[in-house]
């Protein structure tokens, strides 16, 4: 074959090449910038996109007085639980507000507890309950799961509703739904008339249950609450009233409709084993001795007004979580939600927070369902605002020093996201042995990157 022929060939296929490679170019040089893009979007910018305060600020605000650990949250829409393939979630996040890990559960999680060995444990609601009881925060399911989503242990009592707790022995506590005997029913004072379930009044269990499921201890509510009247402590007490009249603005289907539940191993009245409760329909929060079952100690009356998540502190006080949903004007209108430190040596209110002092101001920070106040380890309390997903850790001086808004919402079935929250809970690494991948909590190169994007936040 002719040599110059060849030469052409080669000329002509090299100009060919050449046409095909400068008209791929441009598509090289979009492919390298979406490429560079997604790069800086990843770094820098999703991180935070979510992650912001209610201040449209990162959420570390004052490093140095926060209490670092990592925040544990749980979405929840119970308008969803009809739906037998409505999986939850459950999210451990760090500092920065980013998830470092996540669990997901076979039911939406109503509330969620670390064990001390990393496992978690979460209360859940079936897809269909055989019974009717009184609405609001019905679970049912109480299934323990490990690191790796695992179910390694798990309880049903369809009759169980809102929180739980654990005992150092293992065993778990929790409050379930039982009528209330008719004869004391019918004494039992308050609420809005005729509004029983199905001409039933219903009240409080609570059980300790061990891992066999067996029911180990148990106390009811009807068998130490007067029906009747509001009664005043008995002789030789401090003073004040043990409330057992449903609140006025209240159905007359659960008569006290325990929100929360703390096991205490040594309570400040008389230092002896007892449960720190929440009954939301008599705005009271109570002492119950475990030995006896007495209420050795009650909220002061007219303080509170259907409240959760009641904690004790180290100094013997007890915090919770006043919500405020339908207070009276007793003796004047209180607008918003607050958390307060009471003595119950003294019924005296120690130390409050609320929005502020205008009508406002309070109302900024006003959560009229569900509610969290955790004392933690360097004093501070983290709160949350449920209905809003907002949480936020605050100094006894009041200053907010981390402060986030949950970008994980449930589906809805309105126009606007549904970011709601039971309660968060904070985890050091001396509650919980995490994994040692685990990233740190506070994760300084991402709160420096955070910092340093802080300008770009539209700021207050």
């Amino acid at each position: 074959m002719n040599s110059g022929y060849m030469k052409n060939c080669y000329h002509d296929l090299v100009k060919k090449v050449s046409k095909v490679s400068c008209s791929f170019i441009p598509v090289l040089v979009l492919l390298a910038a979406v490429i560079l893009y997604e790069g800086i979007y990843a770094l820098f910018v999703r991180p935070y996109r979510n992650q912001i305060s209610i201040y449209h600020s990162p959420a570390i605000r004052n490093i140095g007085k926060i209490s670092e650990g990592y925040t544990l949250i749980a979405p929840y829409n119970n308008t969803l639980n009809a739906d037998p393939k409505n999986w939850g979630s459950v999210y451990l996040l760090d500092l920065t507000g980013r998830a470092v890990h996540d669990w997901k559960t076979t039911r939406q999680v109503l509330s969620a507890q670390l064990k001390k060995n990393g496992n978690l444990l979460v209360s859940m609601e079936p897809s269909q309950l055989s019974s009717q009881f009184p609405g609001g925060g019905n679970t049912g399911v109480i299934e323990e799961v490990d690191w790796n989503g695992k179910i390694v242990w798990r309880h049903t009592d369809e009759a169980m509703h809102h929180d739980f707790v654990q005992l150092p022995n293992g065993n778990i506590a929790y409050a379930r739904w039982e009528v209330t005997p008719p004869a004391v029913a019918k004494r039992v004072q308050g609420g809005i008339p005729g509004t029983e379930l199905n001409g039933q009044m219903w009240s409080d269990e609570i059980v300790e249950v061990d891992r066999d499921g067996k029911v180990v201890w148990s106390w009811h509510a009807y068998e130490h609450l007067n029906p009747t009247f509001d009664i005043p402590t008995r002789p030789g007490t401090r003073r004040g009233w043990y409330a057992s009249s449903i609140d006025p603005a209240l159905t007359r289907a659960g008569w006290t409709y325990i929100n929360g539940i703390q096991h205490i191993p040594q309570n400040p009245i008389d230092q002896e084993e007892a449960y720190l409760v929440s009954m939301r329909s008599l705005d009271a929060v109570m002492l119950i001795r475990k030995r006896d079952g007495d209420i050795i100690w009650q909220s002061p009356k007219n303080l509170l007004n259907t409240q959760h998540d009641p904690n004790l502190l180290p100094n013997g006080n007890i915090v919770v979580f006043d919500n405020g949903f339908i207070r009276l004007p007793v003796p004047v209108p209180l607008y918003g939600s607050r958390v307060l430190e009471i003595n119950p040596k003294t019924d005296e209110v120690i130390w409050t927070f609320d929005g502020g002092k205008g009508v406002m101001d309070k109302l900024t920070f006003f959560g009229p369902l569900v509610g969290g106040s955790q004392p933690l380890p360097n004093g501070n309390i983290l709160i949350t605002d449920g209905p809003r997903g907002h949480i936020f850790e605050v100094t006894k001086q009041g200053e907010v020093v981390w402060d986030m808004v949950s970008p994980y919402e449930t589906e809805r079935t309105g126009a606007f996201p549904v970011n709601f929250l039971y309660k968060a809970r904070r985890y050091s690494k001396n509650d919980v042995r995490f994994p040692s991948s685990l990233p740190d909590p506070t994760n300084m190169i991402l709160y420096t990157i955070a910092n340093s994007l802080a300008p770009l936040y539209p700021t207050r």
